[in-house]
């Protein structure tokens, strides 16, 4: 089984701001989108063929990641494993705003 864990946010890395994450994704070579979901938003159990960064700007996510639950919030990177199958749901009254991040490779593969 594979077991994946929530890293949280490094105040060294700078104030933590969409700019500031996508730029981190980045320049680790990944593509980049924010999303933004309603409370009690949920995202089916899916696997992508490449792996995903989830890094959380505000709001809370549960993720169910491998059998494992992860509730994140603000700070929080999840790097999910390739293949692996994923879920999610929004937690709280507010929106969760968060960015995703994949290889540029798979991304340009895939469009």
């Amino acid at each position: 089984m594979t077991m994946v864990h929530a890293r949280p946010w490094d105040p060294a890395l700078g104030s933590l701001q969409l700019s500031t994450l996508r730029r981190l994704l980045q320049q680790e070579g990944m593509a980049t989108a924010w999303w933004s979901e309603v409370p009690g938003a949920r995202t089916p159990e899916h696997a992508h063929p490449f792996p995903e960064t989830h890094w959380i700007l505000s709001g809370f996510l549960r993720m169910r990641v491998a059998g494992q639950q992860l509730d994140l919030g603000p700070g929080d990177r999840l790097d999910v494993p390739a293949g692996t199958k994923q879920g999610a749901e929004v937690l709280g009254l507010a929106p969760v705003i968060y960015v995703t991040g994949a290889p540029e490779a798979a991304v340009s593969a895939a469009s």
